[in-house]
């Protein structure tokens, strides 16, 4: 099914092929633990321990509509009305133009104190 990953690192967010496993899921954002953060353009699927160092420097996103930068990557999915998830339903135009690169963490630190979060 349709979902969209999110890469910081990049910068780019593509089109890719969810296999509807919840399992799968880590394997799309590279983590152990995932967490969901609900916007206007379906859910962001994100490392639950995103803010920990895995060897490399962390990177972060924001999106328009969520008050704080989310860090790693993130992989954009729906849910239908008994909160099963589904195929994204959003356009990857729609969801581009809600997202921002804020760079590492001392950058996500300066959006932080900018916006007083």
């Amino acid at each position: 099914m349709k979902a969209f990953l999110i890469d910081p690192f990049k910068q780019i967010i593509s089109e890719v092929d969810y296999n509807g496993d919840w399992k799968t899921i880590n394997t799309h954002i590279d983590c152990d633990v995932f967490t969901v953060v609900r916007v206007p353009q379906g859910d962001i699927f994100l490392d639950d321990e995103g803010l920990y160092s895995k060897g490399h420097e962390q990177m972060f996103f924001v999106h328009n509509n969520y008050p704080q930068p989310l860090a790693g990557y993130g992989l954009v999915l729906d849910s239908d009305d008994e909160g099963e998830t589904i195929a994204s339903t959003t356009s990857i135009e729609e969801l581009s133009s809600n997202i921002n690169w804020i760079g590492g963490p001392y950058d996500a630190m300066l959006y932080a104190k900018k916006h007083a979060i």
